[in-house]
């Protein structure tokens, strides 16, 4: 009982360790009730978010101010490439829900309020599964687990395990998030560009102000 204790430990603490610095990344939010997810760009670093901006439209709530988020883009289920290590980022928008993935042997909370990952390692394609279960139908699935509500039966996400070069095809023609919503991408421009205005009119009257004392 002991030595499978401690080889769980052991692998625990490695998936929810530092991932490997090649490590393809995305971020996962569940919400009542579907799964969100979220890649970064070319840039591979992921945008600034911020709840209150979450909108019908705006679900992740980028925060589009944000350079680095110009590139993130949403999918609507989850590619990652076989035998390369992949790094989950973990959010909830609303309650406990819990990311499981059945084929890969792994599964984590997702909390609101406390990002969570974990990182895993491919080492078989879509392709590869269907063909050794002799189902053309078989898919990768991420399900939650936790009863989260009267949808949680919704809450799935295919996974689709891609050969390295296809996955580089795949992500090639995705679209970022403010190319697909050009109206708020326009919005927070000339949000940001009111409050330059704002501050450079409060610089120069700040010294008028102090002068005339």
């Amino acid at each position: 009982m002991a030595s499978l204790v401690f080889a769980g430990w052991k692998q625990w603490t490695k998936i929810t360790g530092p991932a490997p610095k090649d490590s393809v990344v995305l971020e996962v939010m569940g919400k009542q009730f579907n799964w969100l997810v979220r890649y970064p760009g070319r840039d591979q670093k992921l945008g600034v978010v911020n709840y209150r901006l979450i909108d019908a439209t705006n679900e992740f709530g980028f925060d589009l101010n944000d350079k680095n988020g110009l590139d993130d883009f949403v999918a609507g289920e989850v590619h990652v490439p076989k035998g390369h290590p992949v790094l989950l980022r973990i959010r909830s928008r609303d309650v406990l829900h819990a990311v499981y993935m059945p084929h890969f042997r792994v599964q984590m909370y997702a909390v609101p309020g406390m990002p969570t990952k974990f990182w895993f390692t491919p080492t078989k394609t879509t392709d590869e599964m269907r063909a050794q279960l002799g189902n053309p139908k078989f898919n990768y699935e991420l399900a939650c687990n936790q009863i989260c509500g009267r949808g949680h039966f919704a809450m799935k996400l295919n996974i689709v395990v891609d050969e390295p070069d296809d996955y580089v095809a795949w992500f090639a023609q995705q679209k970022s998030f403010a190319e697909q919503n050009p109206d708020v991408l326009a919005s927070f421009k000339e949000k940001s560009d009111k409050l330059v205005t704002k501050e450079a009119a409060a610089a120069v009257v700040t010294p008028a102000t102090k002068a005339s004392l």
